[in-house]
Formats: C-alpha cells, structure tokens, sequence
C-alpha cells in the first residue's frame, strides 16, 4: 500500500491510519503481530525513523504492545483494562502481587555496597561516607514488567543482606530480622524515564513514567531506605483518597 507523499498529513500518520484500518477490519488480530519496522520501511517506502513513529503512536494508543526481542503484538481489547493501585497506602510489591492474586518475580540487576553520598545521606540522616546498599531491582507481576525500583538501603543493621534475599520480600527479611517497617513517604511526578528504565519496562520512546522518590521508615521513625520507583503505566493505573 503506498502513502500520499503530497498529503500534508505526516508520513508516519498516513501509515499508522492505514494500520489501524486493519485493526478494526480485524485483518491483524489481538495477539497477532504487526509488521516489523524493517518491513514497514519496504512496504510503505520510508525511513525507519518513520516507521518507527508510526508504531509508536499505536503503543500511545494502546492497540499494540512491544515485547523486547519478540516483536510487537495487537492488544486483546479484554486485557486493556487497568488495575487501579492506590498511592495513599504503603503497598509493597508483595502486598500488590497477593491482592491482585498474581506471581510476583524479582529480577535483581544490581547489588553492591557504596558510600550514601550527600544527597541519600541527608535524607537517612547519616553521613555522606556511611555504607548503604545500591539495590536495582526489576519487579514483574505474572511475567509483566511492573516496578523498576532504584534504592539506598542502610548496610549496618543488616549486613547480611544477599542478593537471593532480594528475590524474595525485602520487608519479610527486615521483619525476620527484628526490624518493623511502619510506612513510608513519596514524592511523586510524572517524567520521561532514562533509556534503560524505559527498557526495562518495556516502553515507548516518548511515555511517560510515574516516578517516586520514596523514603521508609521504622516504627521508630528512623529512615532506613531511600528509593526511586518507576511504575508502568501502561497496564496500571494509580489513585489516591482524598479526605474532606
């Protein structure tokens, strides 16, 4: 199918109407997938640039899914319903994955000990030499990318810790070993994310993430992590209670 390259509408445009067409005429069904970007720049006689864009906007959209390594696949119109989680409660991921009765597995990408630095210092009321854990952690609920979580987590108390423990609950292993997490604080906002976190999850170029700095405490109110988590919005959406 060729474009109107005289058309004022932009290229990638024309190609994504021409796409969505087989959508709704159900030539390319939900789980199918849809032509690679390669094959879009032969079919239709563009850059990958622009093929690229096209697809992208259907991800915008919500008709199609990117599968790193796989390809991208038509949405089932059935699955495009979001879980709403709230924000005004501390939910761990384990709290989520058993509510939503869903497999909860951690990949750990990174775990290391280092200085906390000023600005994680400040906030856990150490000195910027202090040792804390630097945890990355990719958290997925029935195999769907869910939180790429970044966080500081004080060494001393908690020695021990190992990355295996990590695949696990954090807060079990914190309550294992006599501590009580109480709760914590988020700072929340709306950004573009890094290009690996974005991977991670399994996102668009241009989407929007919600991220928030987090920071948790004990029952005794003394602050034992500093965090970044970046939630996918894609199959999640967020609400929060508000009192009159």
């Amino acid at each position: 199918m060729n474009i109107d390259k005289n058309s004022l509408i932009p290229f990638y445009l024309q190609i994504e109407q021409h796409l969505t067409e087989k959508l709704n005429a159900n030539e390319i069904k939900p789980g199918d997938p849809i032509p690679t970007e390669a094959a879009l720049c032969e079919i239709y006689g563009v850059s990958r640039m622009t093929a690229r864009k096209a697809v992208d906007y259907l991800v915008r959209q919500g008709r199609v899914v990117r599968f790193r390594g796989r390809g991208t696949f038509v949405i089932n119109p059935d699955s495009k319903q979001k879980t709403v989680l709230p924000l005004d409660r501390h939910f761990t991921a384990s709290d989520i994955a058993k509510e939503l009765n869903q497999t909860l597995e951690n990949r750990i990408l990174e775990f290391r000990k280092m200085p906390a630095g000023a600005d994680i210092a400040a906030q856990l009321n150490i000195s910027a030499e202090t040792l804390v854990y630097f945890i990355i952690r990719l958290r997925l609920l029935d195999a769907r990318p869910f939180v790429y979580e970044k966080g500081w987590m004080l060494y001393e108390p908690f020695p021990c810790l190992t990355r295996e423990a990590l695949k696990h609950s954090k807060y079990d292993y914190l309550r294992n070993k006599g501590f009580q997490p109480a709760g914590s604080h988020k700072q929340i906002s709306a950004e573009l994310p890094a290009n690996e976190i974005r991977q991670a999850l399994e996102l668009s170029r241009d989407e929007p993430i919600l991220h928030a700095r987090s920071v948790a405490y004990f029952a005794d109110a003394t602050p034992f992590e500093v965090a970044d988590i970046y939630y996918n919005q894609r199959y999640y959406s967020f609400s929060i209670r508000a009192q009159s």
